[in-house]
């Protein structure tokens, strides 16, 4: 199997740069950086804004509603971080030493799956969630895993996307991926739903939340788990009851994927899976403190959150997860055709 494996990842190469010139992405700290940072003071939210978010709370803790979305559901440019106004944080550039070492003899549940997403299937669901330029789309090649991909490129699960996954990514979810040095395409899809839940949560709560208490708070409420079974892949369980439900089954998500392009630069979390993902102590700079139990008393006076259903557009656009939909309409993503593979080249 393993000979196998190393055959696979041989066939890789490089991907051609006759992109279109970058716009500048916001490249966010990582978590292991996060106790160099001065964390924001602490402030109760306004009493009109507070009865918004409860009378908005009641309907989506009882009953979460339809999902709808549309082509205008994107952006003509990246988002920054004043995008989040709730986020004071210092935004820095991405940590090179925090590159997810690659190990050629792990073995992941994803090289025994392969892709069967057509291009029109990608093209038909990135009209309904379109990527902001200048990212692309990239069909997988006949034999490429999910868990493959160039520098340039990060994988992603039509069951992530429909769950709440987003490119530009929001701050929270990359302080999650950086401090498990986990690539976003190891989260299940009802994983997503869990994380994009909390982040709505916080957004929400009026409070101005940096990505140290947004961390703070998730140790405190979940902690992740390895799927049975399955190396590599990962869902977020509970530790204190915040949010419920989704959807029982997500059958034959593992093998609906294609990968996301940028012309240049590095993501600004994990690109490389990893198979050793763990909970670490809720201690130092992570620490519950009185922010923690601000946001949880909250979130418990709100009620449980339920994700049988995906947010609506409307409440990740109020929680900061998406931008408003745009005046003009959002030029068609690009989706590629799959790339050459060639033996010459091995995995760099």
């Amino acid at each position: 199997m393993k000979t196998v494996i190393q055959v696979l990842r041989n066939m890789q190469s490089s991907v051609t740069e006759n992109f279109s010139r970058s716009i500048s992405i916001t490249q966010l700290e990582s978590v292991k950086n996060m106790s160099s940072s001065t964390s924001s003071s602490s402030s109760s939210p306004s009493s009109s804004s507070t009865e918004n978010l409860e009378s908005d709370s009641e309907s989506r803790s009882s009953q979460v509603g339809t999902s709808t979305h549309n082509s205008q559901v994107g952006t003509s440019a990246p988002q920054t971080s004043t995008s989040f106004p709730h986020i004071d944080d210092a935004l820095g550039g991405i940590k090179d030493e925090a590159e997810d070492k690659f190990d050629e003899d792990t073995w992941f549940a994803a090289d025994e799956k392969r892709n069967k997403m057509s291009k029109e299937s990608i093209v038909s669901l990135l009209e309904e969630y379109p990527l902001p330029p200048p990212f692309s789309a990239r069909v997988p090649a006949l034999q490429e895993p999910a868990n493959y991909g160039t520098d340039l490129e990060t994988s992603v699960y039509e069951g992530q996307i429909k769950s709440g996954y987003r490119i530009p990514m929001h701050p929270f979810a990359v302080a999650f991926f950086n401090h498990y040095k986990m690539a976003p395409g190891q989260l299940v899809p009802n994983g997503w739903r869990k994380l994009v839940g909390l982040i709505y949560l916080v957004q929400t709560s009026g409070y101005p939340v940096t990505v140290h208490d947004f961390m703070r708070l998730y140790l405190e409420v979940c902690f992740i788990k390895n799927v049975a079974k399955c190396v590599g892949w990962y869902y977020i369980h509970n530790r204190i009851r915040v949010i419920k439900g989704g959807p029982k089954s997500n059958k034959g998500w593992h093998s609906r994927y294609f990968f996301i392009q940028r012309p240049s630069g590095k993501w600004e979390f994990p690109r490389r899976w990893n198979g050793f993902c763990k909970d670490y102590e809720k201690k130092g700079f992570l620490a519950p403190n009185d922010m923690t139990k601000k946001l949880l008393d909250h979130i418990k006076r709100r009620g449980v959150l339920n994700i049988d259903e995906p947010l609506t557009d409307q409440e990740m656009q109020h929680a900061g997860l998406i931008p408003p939909a745009p005046a003009m309409p959002v030029p068609p993503t690009p989706v590629l055709e799959p790339r050459i593979v060639s033996k010459s080249k091995t995995r760099e």
